[in-house]
């Protein structure tokens, strides 16, 4: 009776990693850190570093190239600074 149990619950355990490891395989793959979990790029504001997603930034353009921050005081602050700031990319 007793040696009925033990295989029961080692039969019981090989299915249980059988399927997790189904479940892991079929799994959806998680999106790239470039991308938010809606899949939209995510931009690094110039200022601060945060990540953002595009449709959530602030937006300026300075001398043709655009930015992306992450609240408007970011982006004051950055265009506030001298214009060291955009004769150099923005760091990354």
């Amino acid at each position: 009776m007793f040696v009925r149990l033990i295989i029961w619950a080692l039969l019981g355990f090989i299915v249980y990693v059988i399927v997790k490891a189904a479940v892991q395989v079929f799994h959806a793959p998680t999106p790239p850190p470039e991308k938010s979990r809606g899949g939209e790029t995510m931009e690094r504001d110039p200022q601060c570093g945060t990540f953002v997603p595009r449709g959530e930034a602030v937006t300026a353009s300075v001398r043709g190239r655009q930015h992306w921050f992450c609240s408007a005081r970011c982006r004051d602050e950055y265009l506030a600074k001298p214009l060291t700031n955009f004769s150099t990319p923005p760091r990354q």
